[in-house]
């Protein structure tokens, strides 16, 4: 592989962290936004489907600095891997507490 390839592949990991960071960021934002400005109340639901958020938009960062700092390549990857898995727990979350509250 030669170093454009390896630069490149790099610039793709930061550029990918940093928009999942900033779009984590802008979700969990609107959300409590909606608290605290709309004054809506949310229910327990809406706070567990936070965490995802919480800990995923922290974790990007980290994956960003990371590819920016020129660490191992694997650890890169395995940080977004695990944002992947907390958005598919999002997910999940979402999905069931839209079934509670359409009574599925």
């Amino acid at each position: 592989m030669t170093a454009t390839m390896t630069a490149d592949t790099g610039r793709q990991r930061t550029r990918a962290a940093l928009f999942l960071a900033v779009a984590m960021a802008a979700t969990v934002g609107s959300a409590l936004a909606f608290q605290y400005i709309g004054g809506y109340i949310p229910c327990h639901l809406c706070l567990e489907q936070r965490t995802p958020y919480y800990i995923g938009a922290p974790l990007m960062l980290v994956a960003a600095a990371a590819s920016m700092l020129r660490a191992p390549a694997w650890l890169t990857r395995g940080l977004l891997a695990i944002g992947g898995l907390l958005m598919l727990y999002g997910l999940y979350l979402g999905v069931y507490h839209s079934g509670v509250e359409w009574a599925w």
